[in-house]
């Protein structure tokens, strides 16, 4: 279930955003307002399995940093739109081109690939935003993970187009587009 926690008077500016500190929230920020959401505990259960396989991956390849939520990709300043991928995985290159891990800023430039969960509360339409906003930025990739279905699907993202690559079920193993070597089990993701 997802709050907005400003109201419209008080639409939050990105120099706000930064001079905050620390929010340890799950939360988008959509032109100014703070959407916050409350993941339930499967999706937590799913979220922290896709990371134990991201972060094998990145200790094995050390070709980039996998990071969860929450973690804020910047998508513009103003008015201030960030979103928080359930688990992102950023090449060393886009890495250096980001400011230090301590700084508060958001990630940017963004992740080649994100991952989101869907949530029962997520409609068509919220998802569609997401990825519009996640395109619009850089993002090369992304999981759509549907818990319902227990299915992956990967989604191409470019200039022009959003993609779908293929549709993953529990017998098979999920391919990165971006990181050739990033195989997942699908069944491993919905181990309980």
């Amino acid at each position: 279930m997802a709050v907005a926690i400003r109201n419209l008077s008080q639409l939050l500016t990105y120099e706000q955003y930064i001079d905050e500190g620390e929010v340890n929230q799950r939360y988008d920020i959509l032109d100014g307002v703070r959407i916050v959401s409350n993941p339930n505990r499967r999706h937590q259960r799913i979220l922290l399995n896709l990371a134990k396989f991201f972060d094998a991956y990145q200790r094995q390849f050390e070709n980039g940093e996998v990071l969860i939520a929450p973690c804020d990709i910047l998508i513009r300043h103003s008015p201030l739109r960030t979103r928080q991928p359930d688990v992102l995985f950023i090449s060393n290159f886009r890495l250096e081109q980001n400011p230090p891990n301590t700084d508060p800023a958001p990630i940017s430039p963004a992740p080649e690939l994100v991952v989101e969960i869907l949530s029962p509360s997520d409609t068509k339409k919220v998802l569609t935003d997401k990825i519009a906003d996640y395109q619009s930025v850089g993002v090369l990739e992304c999981w759509v993970v549907s818990p319902g279905k227990r299915t992956v699907e990967v989604l191409n993202l470019t200039v022009e187009a959003v993609a779908s690559m293929r549709v993953y079920t529990e017998a098979e193993m999920v391919q990165s587009i971006q990181f050739s070597d990033l195989l997942v089990a699908v069944t491993g993701i919905f181990a309980e």
